[in-house]
Order: structure tokens, then sequence, then C-alpha cells
């Protein structure tokens, strides 16, 4: 099955690359301003002499206006000296967006964005490989934020054994859940009351173990009419006592 692999900063390096190339593995790979200065110092080389926009591609995506510039066939050798030259794609994004700060006023913030792709770029792959791809692996990271910042000392490993250490990660993850869980309990308590608390565990375990949609209600649903009415009154305290 293919798949694309979105790593971080740590893992743009030239064995890692070779691994990926060897089993025919899709990547994208951040790049971090001093990893592979010699990558670096010739994709902005290159970019800087693209003078008629040939691999630059402007666009506005949630929100944020993006430049992207790409360089594709870079040639990086990784052991010096021994012949390992592998032909890596490098691809920026520069985005300006506008926010509001805490006093109110309107600021504009800017950042960067850079990746080694494994697949070259173009305009017709550049949002989906940076936006939709790349982008992806920040929402994994934080997804995971809370167990690392936020009492729970969850950190990269806790164990050379990948067993134990993938077994720590799913407790970590079902421990949380149930936090959750028991924090935002108070907000059952009413319905509790209401059904008894036995019918609430069945209920509960029904809709975390019950995958099956039901296709007939939601064939009746999509069906059912719908009413939507638009009303405008000038005055604003007629419009209230008129809802």
């Amino acid at each position: 099955m293919p798949f694309t692999l979105l790593l971080d900063g740590l893992y743009a390096k030239g064995p890692i690359i070779e691994i990926c190339r060897k089993n025919k593995w899709e990547f994208m790979i951040v790049l971090k301003d001093k990893s592979l200065p010699s990558v670096w110092e010739e994709a902005e080389g290159l970019m800087r002499l693209d003078t008629k926009g040939e691999c630059r591609y402007e666009r506005t995506w949630q929100g944020r206006r993006q430049m992207f510039r790409w360089v594709n066939e870079i040639e990086y050798e990784y052991v010096s000296g021994k012949g390992k030259i592998l032909t890596i794609n490098v691809v920026t994004c520069d985005e300006t967006w506008e926010e509001i700060d805490k006093k109110g006023c309107e600021t504009t913030k800017t950042a960067r964005h850079a990746w080694i792709s494994s697949s070259p770029i173009n305009r017709k792959n550049v949002h989906e490989l940076c936006n939709l791809a790349g982008r992806k692996r920040w929402l994994q990271e934080n997804n995971i934020l809370k167990e690392k910042h936020q009492g729970y000392h969850y950190e990269h490993i806790f164990s050379h054994n990948w067993n134990a250490m993938r077994g720590y990660h799913y407790l970590m993850h079902i421990a949380r859940m149930l936090n959750e869980m028991a924090l935002h309990s108070i907000s059952l308590t009413e319905h509790v009351k209401e059904v008894g608390f036995r019918l609430f565990i069945r209920k509960f375990r029904a809709v975390m173990t019950y995958r099956e949609l039901d296709s007939e209600r939601l064939r009746c649903l999509s069906e059912s009419p719908g009413q939507l009415r638009l009303v405008y009154e000038e005055n604003w305290k007629t419009s209230r006592s008129a809802a």
C-alpha cells in the first residue's frame, strides 16, 4: 500500500532519505534553517535565479497569503568522499496573515516553512504536498501536547523496548480519555438522574462500541423538508419581541 511519511526536522538526514528511497516510501520532511547547509545554499541560489517565476506559486489558504518556491533535483552528498549522493526536492512557503493582539490592534504575522519532498514539486501538486500533507504532521503532534505539557509528563521515549513503549503510549491515551470524560461528566448529571445509572452505562457502552450507521434514519433525515426563514425588522426591539 503506498503511503507518505510526514517527518520532523530530526529526520532530515542522508541515511533516512536513503532508506525511504530504497523502500519506495514517499516523504515530506521538515527542513530547518540550519539543517543540510549545502542543500540550502544551492536551493536559495537557484531560487534567486528564477526571475521568471517558473518555480513559484502564490495563493491564499485559510486566510493566509502564501508564496511557494521550490527547486527540484538537488544533488546532496551526505558521506563526503564516498560517493553517497541523493537527489532531493526542496520547497519553501512564506506566509503572511493578520491577527488581533491583546490590545485589540491588528498586527501582521509572518512565518516560513520548508520541506524536503520525495516528489518533484510543481504548481499542480504544491498545495496538496505542503498544505494537505506536510502540515498534517503538526496536527498529529498537537494532539499529544496536553499529555506532554499539562501534567502527564509524556516524553518521546519511556523505554527502548518497542512493545513496552507502544503499550505505554496506548495507556497514556486511555488515561487521558478517562480524565477528560471525568472532567466533563458534570454536564451529564441531569441526564443520569433522568435515565438512571445502569441505563446510562448501557447507552454509553453502545456509543463507544457501536459502529454501524442507521442508513434508513439518515436517508429520512436527508429527505425531510426544511425551512429557512429570513425576517428583516428595522426596529431591534420589534424583531426581538417577534422572535
